[in-house]
């Protein structure tokens, strides 16, 4: 789970201009009684941690599972419904596993990802720190970047190209931070590095959520929000859901550098996007002015239709 923004922020970390302001409209809700449930449930998963935390004896594969099975219980607790769609090739040649890029909106994005596929997340340092979250993020074997600390930051990305190198699928936000998903912030392009050192493809994958098939930003994790806040908002939205969309792989060698990488990462993502919420409306549908967002009209293609669908929905 995403943690709050701190109060100062170093000059070199990426800032959202998205506030609740960029919530809107107003999603049909549910009642009190049914948010009150899911929260209940929520909490509940997440006194079973230490039960999570036993799977670690059996050794990664059992722990990894366990993992992805606590994520998707996550969602369904929120009432969160998911479904996986693979578009184009995606099957990796040789050992290397792929970096996996994705837009960040909402702190269940963390929670989708693994849910959907067999990845370690890239998380920030201090989340190590947080009780319960920072336990969960250890159980799934969560590489910590420090963004407060540059010189630290080759260190990350070798860990994270040795992670891909022994074959394990590693997912990074590349925003640096979250977006209320009508905007977007311009992906960092550090983390590319990583695939870069280690002969690496890397995957776009693209975050949708919708209510009843309109796109929303109501589950955003944006501005001064705090995570209880956050919570509660999510808890209250009738008919969640999130689109995963798996893209095609980007081949290693299809960029001469990590900033080319990251670009070429972008665009896959923004071109799949929803008509309704690409930049060139000029943001109506959010507060952010548009000269504020670093994805303007990137792609104005129609969405690619996609070759294959496998079932990834869960169920509340």
């Amino acid at each position: 789970m995403t943690a709050p923004r701190p109060a100062a922020v170093a000059s070199w970390r990426p800032v959202s201009p998205c506030g609740r302001g960029c919530l809107c409209p107003a999603p049909p809700t549910v009642g009190r009684l049914r948010r009150a449930a899911r929260i209940a449930a929520f909490l509940l998963l997440l006194a079973h941690v230490p039960l999570l935390a036993l799977t670690r004896l059996a050794g990664h594969r059992v722990s990894d599972g366990a993992y992805r099975w606590f994520m998707r219980g996550v969602l369904r607790s929120m009432g969160v419904r998911w479904t996986v769609t693979i578009s184009g090739a995606h099957v990796p040649t040789g050992p290397v596993a792929p970096l996996v890029v994705g837009n960040h909106t909402s702190w269940l994005d963390v929670c989708v990802l693994p849910a959907a596929l067999p990845v370690r997340l890239v998380s920030r340092a201090d989340l190590r720190r947080w009780p319960v979250v920072g336990w969960i993020a250890a159980i799934g074997r969560s590489l910590y970047v420090d963004r407060d600390r540059l010189s630290t930051l080759p260190d990350s990305v070798a860990r994270i190209a040795g992670a891909l190198r022994d074959g394990d699928a590693v997912a990074v936000f590349a925003e640096g931070t979250t977006w209320c998903g009508a905007a977007g912030g311009r992906y960092r392009p550090a983390a590319f590095q990583a695939a870069l050192d280690a002969g690496a493809a890397v995957r776009p994958v693209a975050l949708r959520y919708h209510v009843a098939g309109t796109p929303t930003t109501a589950a955003s994790y944006v501005g001064s929000m705090t995570a209880a806040e956050s919570l509660r908002n999510t808890a209250a939205i009738r008919g969640l859901a999130v689109d995963v969309t798996v893209l095609p792989l980007i081949p290693p060698g299809a960029a001469p550098d990590r900033r080319g990488l990251a670009a070429l990462a972008e665009r896959a993502v923004d071109a799949h996007g929803p008509v309704s919420l690409r930049c060139s409306l000029r943001h109506c549908a959010c507060g952010v002015p548009h000269t504020a967002c670093t994805r303007c009209v990137r792609n104005s293609r129609e969405n690619e239709p996609v070759a294959k669908r496998i079932d990834g929905e869960g169920r509340r």
